[in-house]
């Protein structure tokens, strides 16, 4: 499960392009597919309601909530299942979006690359 966390926390850490109002509009109602570099595959959702999924290769399914903290920063609340005691929300800066349909390297929480993609649709 935290390596599922991290890679998905890696593609919000450092997805990038300009679109200041909101920066995860593109994402919603589309997937967000985490690639790593042993081919494990996250599909992750971004819903307009500020919560998100994570589905990971073995079919466990992480959820929680996001707030902005500022036009750039946001904070991820894992609630689903429950995070360990202590747990504090992730927050990562400089969030911008990608367009539908881009595919692009980023590193990762662990600094090997990380392949992101943006398909239309659930």
């Amino acid at each position: 499960m935290t390596r599922i966390l991290l890679a998905g926390a890696a593609f919000f850490a450092l997805t990038s392009m300009a679109q200041a109002a909101d920066p995860y509009q593109s994402m919603y109602g589309n997937t967000v597919t985490i690639t790593t570099t042993d081919g494990m595959k996250i599909v992750s959702l971004v819903n307009q309601d500020m919560t998100w999924e994570q589905h990971g290769p073995n079919g466990m399914v992480v959820k929680g909530t996001y707030a902005w903290k500022d036009a750039t920063t946001a904070c991820f609340t894992q609630i689903d299942p429950a995070p360990q005691a202590g747990a504090t929300p992730s927050c990562l800066q400089n969030q911008t979006a990608h367009n539908v349909g881009e595919t692009w390297t980023v590193p990762g929480m662990d600094g090997k690359p990380v392949t992101v993609a943006i398909t239309a649709g659930r």
